[in-house]
């Protein structure tokens, strides 16, 4: 099994960060129900911490293997979760390893 990690940066008004932070949360959640081949699970956490200069959203995904991983970041429903954010989009990490 894969666990995928992936950080985001947003950068804008707060009201529209936020609300692209809950959409794409809503979005990303569903969708080991819409892709169950490529995606276990998915859990994304918002960042409400004080500290300044923390990353706004982390995703944490489990996969069966590389190959549903890169099934999944090219399927359809994944891309239209990413284009949620992707207007506010400044900074991007990614950490994938095997369980």
């Amino acid at each position: 099994m894969v666990r995928h990690i992936v950080m985001f940066r947003l950068d804008g008004d707060a009201a529209a960060v936020a609300a692209a932070a809950a959409d794409f949360k809503t979005s990303i959640e569903a969708l080991p129900a819409a892709l169950p081949e490529w995606l276990l699970s998915a859990e994304v956490g918002i960042n409400d911490g004080p500290a300044a200069g923390n990353w706004n959203i982390v995703l944490t995904a489990d996969c069966p293997d590389y190959e549903a991983l890169a099934k999944y970041s090219a399927a359809q429903p994944h891309l239209d979760c990413v284009a949620i954010i992707k207007p506010l989009l400044q900074a991007r990490a990614c950490v994938d390893y095997t369980l």
